[in-house]
C-alpha cells in the first residue's frame, strides 16, 4: 500500500489518479493527531509519497522514518520558480536569511498562514499580515514572501505589476530524496512500487 502525505492540490490529484489506477493507497491529512511512526506500523505501506505542504516539518520526518525502515520515499510538489523579465525577487533558503534582506519597519505580505508563522520569530520591527484573496490588490505592500513554487506564478505577476519585492522560501527536498514535479511521473513511481509490492487493486 502506498501512503500518500496530503494537505496540498498535487496531493488531491495525485490521489484521484492512484483510485483511477487501481494502485491501493491511505491518504493522510496534515491535521492527523496519530504520530507517523503508528501509521507506518499499523498499515502495511510499502512506499511513501510526500506531496505535504511546502516547507513543512513532515518531509524531514517522512523522509527519516522511511530512510530507517527502509521504505521507498518520493517528495512530489510543484516545479520552482524561474524568473521573468522584470521580475524583482530573491530566493532564499531558510526563514532566517529573510532578515538581513528585509529591512525593519518593512510591510511584509505573507501568501498563507503557515508561511506568517513560519517567519514571524525572524522578523521583529516588521509589519506581517496574510495575503487576503488571491492577489495583492490594494494591500500596502513593500515585501511579498511566498513559498517558492509555480502555484504563485499569477501572485508574482501582480507584485511586478505594482513593483513590489519578492522573496520566495525554496525548501528543497531533503539530501538523496527522490523528487518529481509532475503528476504523471509521480504516478509511474507509484504503480512501479505498487506492482513489485502487490499493491494493486
Amino acid at each position: 500500500m502506498i501512503l500518500l502525505l496530503a494537505g496540498t492540490i498535487e496531493a488531491r490529484n495525485l490521489a484521484d489518479h492512484l483510485r483511477e489506477a487501481s494502485i491501493k493507497a491511505l491518504v493522510r491529512m496534515p491535521d492527523e493527531t496519530e504520530p507517523l511512526t503508528a501509521t507506518l506500523t499499523r498499515e502495511e505501506v510499502s512506499a511513501v509519497i510526500d506531496a505535504s505542504p511546502a516547507c513543512s516539518d513532515l518531509t524531514a520526518e517522512s523522509y527519516a522514518l522511511c530512510e530507517a525502515r527502509g521504505l521507498p520515499y518520493l517528495r512530489f510538489e510543484r516545479a520552482a520558480l524561474r524568473s521573468r523579465p522584470g521580475d524583482m525577487w530573491q530566493a532564499v533558503s531558510e526563514a532566517g536569511e529573510l532578515a538581513a534582506l528585509i529591512p525593519e519597519g518593512a510591510r511584509i505580505t505573507c501568501s498563507e498562514p503557515l508561511l506568517r508563522d513560519r517567519i514571524a520569530a525572524d522578523l521583529p520591527g516588521r509589519e506581517l499580515s496574510i495575503l487576503s484573496g488571491d492577489m495583492l490588490g490594494e494591500q500596502p505592500t513593500d515585501w511579498l514572501v511566498v513559498f517558492g513554487t509555480e502555484s504563485h506564478r499569477g501572485l508574482l505577476d501582480n507584485a511586478r505589476e505594482r513593483a513590489v519585492k519578492v522573496a520566495f522560501l525554496s525548501c528543497p527536498p531533503p539530501l538523496g530524496a527522490t523528487r518529481r514535479e509532475h503528476l504523471l511521473d509521480a504516478l509511474e513511481w507509484a504503480e512501479s512500487h505498487a506492482i513489485a509490492s502487490g499493491g494493486m487493486v
